[in-house]
């Protein structure tokens, strides 16, 4: 397959998902056929210069917009770029590393705690998971009466519908990566 005909392929279908569209959604705001988009999504066909302005028109876009290699979104930042919220007289530190979006339905932090430190978790509404992935330390969960130890280099997950408690047992400071999961 042609570079140009992946790049439009994979424009289109980036396109559409973004907008929430079916082909048939599509065909309509285009005037292509929900067969011509389904064979261009595809690969399957390379469209004609007609086609890719009626396609442009359809979703209010560029022609180049189509033609195009997207940008490649990437970043390198350190955890500790933002500043934290804290919690527990600044003994708790939460860095927000990827905030939530609602297409992922999950965000991440960096967490650190110091020595002694306990930091009680409240309830999530939903369908929500927590997973916890210890770099340097041990950490013990709780969640509903159940305690786990979680040392470095180790990861734990949970349902976070219950009060939780997070508690840095070890002697040093505990850092940890901790993603919440929305999926409901």
């Amino acid at each position: 397959m042609k570079q140009e005909i992946c790049t439009v392929s994979a424009n289109l279908k980036s396109l559409r998902e973004a907008r929430n569209l079916s082909l048939d959604q599509l065909a309509e705001l285009t005037k292509v056929s929900k067969s011509m988009l389904r064979q261009i999504e595809s690969g399957k066909s390379s469209p004609t210069i007609a086609t890719i302005w009626k396609i442009a028109n359809g979703l209010r876009v560029s022609f180049s917009t189509l033609l195009k290699n997207p940008p490649v979104e990437a970043r390198v930042k350190p955890y500790k770029e933002d500043a934290p919220l804290t919690g527990e007289n600044g003994a708790y530190r939460i860095y927000p590393l990827i905030p939530f979006n609602p297409e992922q339905a999950m965000e991440t932090y960096y967490v650190e705690m110091d020595a002694d430190t306990t930091f009680h978790g409240e309830p999530h509404e939903g369908n929500v998971h927590e997973y916890i992935f210890v770099k340097c330390g041990t950490v013990q969960v709780t969640v509903q009466g159940k305690s786990f130890v979680v040392g470095e280099d180790e990861f734990l997950q949970f349902h976070a519908n219950h009060p939780h408690e997070y508690r840095n047992i070890g002697e040093g400071q505990a850092a940890m990566l901790m993603q919440i999961s929305y999926l409901g």
